[in-house]
């Protein structure tokens, strides 16, 4: 019965998460056929990537795409989330059916289930405790923030795994198992479990569970084979920059883990600093409660770590325990603790950056020099990293403050105070996945998209560097037409073929280099400000000026047929 009850709990808290996250993004989210709530800003490419991932044949290595940008890409770099859309191909899932919503249904429910666990690792043991805490971590603002746009970030389920075997005793293949998952979520969490693994290893180790030998030769083995399926996934696809600029701007701040950020207010804050006339307006978005500090730079929302009001009175009570001698003993190891807040500890100091801040002080700023700036910058949005530290101080707090003698209705409290002091995050999530945001394009109509782009299965984008205009809609049409779309913001950018394509642009409006079968997609801004209608109206013969569901086409005459 202790065991039937034992695995009663974890699924029973895993099932009201699924509630939790039907009820706040809907039945719209949810539907795999509903697609028009992805159509705007970083979901589009990921949502892209899927499409063009679906509507291509195998190639080699397997999450090979090369339809999608100005050379072959992959899941991995249109963030398609590997481990969901590799199956979906396997299953012919048809090209255009998204799993994105279904996925972020699927991370609160897994980071129920596994908190849960932690929780218990930690040791708590009543139902209504677990489930309390359990939910807490589920719906931490950390894992809502990604909601935003970043599905796969959303697996933070993989963090709490780890930390829990991080707590148990040593056995390798689940940690082969969480290893081989995170890679084929997400580079960033798969670097966090792999390291979270690898002080594992050394603490088991330590406590003589492992012995020398077995353990390097299990850490190489590993390395080979997680290096294998990284490869197989598309790690390595295309020739882009794996390095990029940005690592003293995405970063944490000392203070996130206190701060419900309060960013329409920052944003305004900093539009004054150029000179603009801003009004500051008291916003709650958030926490119902506290307010938003102050931040050092824009970026810092990549180390968004808000712990809610909930949280953070568990952290109190916990401390006020261990200070007075009050808490309850640890469960598991002082070794397997001591590796777990080091690990913990390396990745909340990484995620300070080589700038580290205080609310809007910085604290300091540390050279790298060139090659260490360009090894941070493999994995630039360090703020990122601030998530073991945030999930094993919360996780500790909740245990602490649920073994005491009234622990069960405390986290009881602590839930209906999380819950509450969330409430207009709630209110404003509910609103955005029932409605979509304002930036959220249409589906293309106009008959002319398949008509000329099933002749001439190229769709090239003719804009500046950094275009304005509409172009997701324009690229679905692609997809669906199993056209290819070029160029196309992934996450590996290659510099040397960007520059390449600004030179091909110049040519066309020069008038010169207009290919016969290619469709083109004028787009602001064009280079040296010229107009799209001056290009437009000076087609070379044998071209036409299209105007379709919006965008401005330019079609060679056999395109369509003539």
């Amino acid at each position: 019965m202790a065991g039937a009850a034992s695995r009663r709990t974890p699924l029973a808290v895993a099932a009201l998460a699924t509630l939790f996250a039907a009820w706040l993004y809907g039945w719209r989210v949810i539907d795999p056929t509903s697609t028009a709530w992805l159509l705007h800003g970083d979901p589009a490419q990921h949502y892209l990537g899927s499409v063009f991932f679906l509507g291509e044949p195998w190639h080699w290595p397997p999450g090979l795409i090369t339809r999608f940008g100005e050379q072959p890409t992959s899941v991995v770099f249109t963030d398609a989330i590997p481990l969901v859309v590799l199956l979906a191909k396997l299953l012919q899932v048809p090209p255009g059916t998204q799993y994105f919503g279904l996925w972020m249904v699927l991370c609160h429910a897994l980071s129920a289930w596994w908190g849960v666990q932690l929780l218990r690792r930690m040791g708590l043991t009543h139902p209504l405790a677990l489930a309390g805490g359990g939910l807490v971590l589920a719906t931490a603002p950390a894992l809502l923030f990604r909601a935003y746009g970043h599905e796969a970030l959303m697996g933070h389920f993989l963090v709490i795994a780890a930390l829990e075997r991080m707590l148990a005793p040593w056995r390798s293949w689940p940690w082969l198992a969480l290893a081989a998952v995170a890679v084929l979520v997400h580079p960033y969490l798969a670097l966090m479990v792999c390291v979270l693994a690898a002080a594992s290893g050394l603490a088991a180790w330590k406590e003589g569970a492992i012995g020398s030998a077995r353990l390097f030769v299990l850490g190489g083995g590993w390395g080979l084979l997680l290096a294998g399926e990284a490869w197989l996934a598309g790690y390595f696809a295309g020739s882009g920059e794996i390095s990029a600029a940005g690592h003293r701007w995405f970063t944490a701040n000392l203070l996130t883990w206190f701060d419900p950020m309060s960013w329409k207010a920052f944003m305004a804050w900093k539009a004054s600093l150029a000179g603009d006339t801003v009004v500051l307006e008291p916003v709650r978005e958030w926490s119902r409660w506290l307010p938003g500090l102050k931040q050092a730079q824009v970026g810092q929302y990549e180390g968004f770590a808000y712990f809610g009001a909930g949280a953070l009175l568990a952290a109190a009570v916990a401390v006020g325990a261990a200070a007075s001698g009050r808490a309850a003993p640890p469960t598991a190891t002082r070794t397997r603790w001591t590796a777990a807040i080091v690990a913990a500890l390396f990745f909340a100091l990484w995620s300070l950056s080589a700038r580290p801040t205080l609310g809007g002080v910085v604290l300091a700023d540390i050279p790298l020099g060139s090659l260490g700036e360009r090894i941070v910058g493999v994995f630039r949005a360090s703020g990122r990293f601030i998530w073991p530290a945030t999930y094993l101080a919360m996780a500790w707090a909740l245990a602490t403050a649920g073994r005491l003698r009234w622990g069960v209705g405390l986290l009881v409290l602590v839930l209906v105070v999380q819950q509450a002091d969330l409430f207009y995050k709630y209110k404003e999530f509910r609103i955005r996945f029932r409605s979509g945001p304002a930036d959220i394009e249409q589906p293309t109509a106009d008959p002319v998209w398949q008509q000329a782009l099933v002749r001439c299965p190229r769709l090239e984008m003719v804009s500046g560097p950094q275009p304005k205009g509409k172009w997701v809609a324009a690229a679905l049409a692609a997809g669906r037409a199993e056209a290819s779309f070029y160029p196309a913001p992934t996450a590996r950018y290659s510099p040397e073929a960007a520059a390449a394509r600004q030179e091909t642009v110049k040519k066309l409006i020069g008038e010169n280099g207009w290919r016969r079968d290619v469709v083109y997609m004028l787009v602001s801004p064009l280079p040296d400000g010229v107009p799209v209608e001056k290009v437009a109206t000076a087609l070379p013969a044998g071209m036409r000026h299209v105007r379709a569901d919006g965008y401005d086409l330019a079609v060679p005459d056999a395109c369509l047929g003539r």
